[in-house]
């Protein structure tokens, strides 16, 4: 899978736009773009065409942390509501 991150700065503002399919081999790499910045961060995952359940996993625990998630697909949506109610499997 490919995975681009694009991040552009506003005033205090930094969007982390992710581009092209997030799987489970990026997620260390999004995690340092999105929680090593001292400013406030939006992640704009409007050009995500695949994503996986870790990357869903992900996008809701930085939602948690008070980081944005923004223009989101209707199935990326979907997914992050569902996930958010049933929650992580028990091991």
């Amino acid at each position: 899978m490919t995975l681009k991150i694009d991040r552009q700065s506003s005033g205090d503002k930094l969007v982390v736009r992710l581009i092209g399919n997030l799987g489970v081999e990026h997620l260390p790499e999004v995690t340092t773009e999105v929680r090593l910045e001292g400013r406030r961060v939006v992640i704009d995952v409007s050009e995500v065409t695949l994503i996986s359940m870790e990357g869903i996993r992900l996008l809701n625990a930085c939602e948690d942390d008070g980081i944005a998630v923004i223009n989101a697909s209707p199935y990326i949506l979907e997914w992050l509501a569902l996930e958010r109610r049933v929650g992580p499997p028990r091991r």
